[in-house]
């Protein structure tokens, strides 16, 4: 397999990752991402899944949790969301 690089983390995608594309609309060519990346884009941070985030408290300035890598940060967003479905 050749090696894809996220389009949202930058880092690589494992064979066993899952993962999607995208195609991009000025160029036509297909991007990857890992599916935990592909979804920070549409749930938001953590931040924001915790309310913490500008949206919800004025002024805030949290995104991303400290430390983290952006794919850690994209699978803690997606695990935090599945935790928050009835």
């Amino acid at each position: 397999m050749k090696t894809m690089i996220c389009l949202h983390c930058e880092e690589p995608i494992l064979e066993d990752d899952d993962r999607s594309s995208v195609i991009d609309g000025r160029t036509g060519v297909r991007r990857w991402r890992h599916f935990e990346c592909g979804m920070r884009a549409v749930i938001g941070s953590l931040a924001h899944l915790e309310r913490r985030c500008s949206c919800y408290v004025e002024g805030a300035t949290e995104t991303d949790p400290e430390g983290m890598t952006r794919r850690e940060a994209a699978v803690a967003a997606w695990e935090a969301w599945r935790r928050l479905q009835p």
